[in-house]
């Protein structure tokens, strides 16, 4: 090596560690009952993620400062014999560590550990989804004990559980890090840990109850919002649009996140159900074309909902996928040849106001307003789009490919933005065609 680069290389490597101490914030813990209190000041961030791991219990929270303290508590259930629980911070689009702690949890006042048989044949295991997470029965005689263990992307938790007095095993476990419709892995151990029996279940899901309608701008003005796809859909060969040649059955599936493991099918329906209250609130007329995850609709009944509520607007809400895992950003399509489309408005007109509703979602989200982070495109792919006798368009939110923007589409905070960004992008399309006033 020549002598004139050995001094700068040797003085990068002096310094690296000096660099790496430099990247992980302080994180202050605290103990607080069965919490652990978590403090850290990261300016540069507004989404973190947080994960612990404690003996009997780990889990993952996405987090949002808007001043980039990150302050709140972690709540202990499973971990009653106490022991050191770990803490770490990480950005979400890389998952590069940006603080971390430990700190050591003292066994809760009178806890003993489970005693007697715990080792025994297990049948009949039955899980039963409910809305806070799952309920369990199964039977093991002649047993004093025995440990569940549960599992999934959000959360993991093991902790023994007792017999009823004809031996029969049931109760309920709350999962209250984990998704809905995320799928868990249950397993009924020994008392030494070996696997007797296992099986999945989902978390289940409510559509939340409806806001209460006020009179706002959007007072006058329906709005379809149609949340993509289905749990269990399938394939169904539909004419591709009024005037147009042809049939299909779509040409894409459905998007999972990359990180989150979450169906599209299931973040689509929550954010439009942030969407329904939003535009309730500013006045508008709302209906759903599902607002269940078991609800099989076609494309067409889909336009025939928005139809039969006689809407001024149709929302098709979807999420994207893409090879890469860097991609940011939203896509809105709106319908272009089809003889619906061109009795609604021409190609310019649909454009422009494509234009409206993507820069007002950038605007909220915080997205520059380049085509960078998404553009408008007229096209005759979907059929969803084509049969639409309104206003029309397919809004792709974001990437679930790409790990930042699939934990940003479960994170209530940022499905809150979405929802406004839309809301201001249908009032600006409203007052562009005149059934708003400015």
């Amino acid at each position: 090596m020549p002598r004139k680069f050995f001094l700068p290389l040797l003085l990068l490597l002096l310094l690296l560690p000096a660099f790496s101490a430099q990247a992980a914030a302080p994180i202050s813990l605290t103990l607080d009952g069965n919490d652990i209190g978590y403090s850290v000041y990261l300016p540069d961030e507004d989404f973190v993620l947080l994960s612990y791991s404690a003996p009997e219990e780990s889990g993952k929270i996405v987090l949002y400062a808007q001043d980039g303290l990150f302050e709140g508590k972690i709540g202990l259930h499973y971990s009653q014999a106490g022991g050191k629980v770990s803490v770490n911070i990480e950005n979400l689009s890389n998952e590069r560590k940006l603080a971390s702690g430990t700190i050591k949890v003292p066994a809760e006042a009178g806890y003993a550990k489970p005693r007697g048989k715990a080792n025994g044949k297990v049948a009949n295991l039955q899980l039963q989804e409910t809305i806070e997470g799952f309920s369990y029965s199964f039977s093991c005689a002649g047993t004093d004990y025995m440990v569940l263990r549960v599992r999934n992307k959000q959360e993991t938790a093991s902790f023994p559980v007792y017999p009823q007095a004809d031996g029969t095993y049931k109760g309920e476990v709350a999962l209250p890090l984990t998704y809905a419709r995320a799928l868990t892995t249950v397993q009924v151990l020994s008392g030494k840990g070996a696997v007797m029996e296992e099986d999945t279940v989902r978390k289940g899901y409510e559509a939340p109850e409806a806001a209460e309608r006020q009179e706002g701008r959007l007072s006058g003005v329906t709005v379809c919002i149609d949340p993509g796809h289905q749990e269990n859909g399938r394939p169904v060969m539909e004419p591709l649009g009024p005037g147009l040649q042809g049939r299909t059955a779509g040409t894409s599936g459905m998007a999972q996140g990359v990180a989150t493991m979450r169906k599209e099918s299931i973040v689509v329906l929550e954010i439009g159900m942030v969407l329904r209250d939003e535009l309730l609130r500013q006045g508008a007329n709302v209906v759903m074309t599902r607002t269940r995850q078991d609800q099989f609709l076609t494309n067409q009944e889909r336009c025939q909902a928005a139809e039969d509520g006689n809407a001024d607007i149709m929302l098709r809400l979807h999420a994207d996928t893409r090879q890469s895992n860097t991609k940011l950003g939203f896509s809105v399509y709106a319908p272009f040849n089809s003889d619906y489309a061109k009795a609604v408005a021409d190609k310019y007109e649909y454009r422009a106001m494509g234009e409206l509703l993507i820069n007002a979602m950038k605007t909220r989200v915080g997205y520059p307003l380049d085509d960078k982070y998404g553009f408008v495109t007229l096209s005759d792919q979907f059929v969803g789009n084509n049969w639409a006798k309104m206003t029309c368009f397919l809004v792709e939110m974001g990437y679930m490919s790409t790990p930042r923007e699939d934990y940003l589409l479960s994170s209530p905070v940022y499905q809150q933005w979405l929802a406004e960004g839309m809301a201001q992008g249908v009032y600006e399309i409203a007052v562009r065609r005149g059934w708003a006033n400015d």
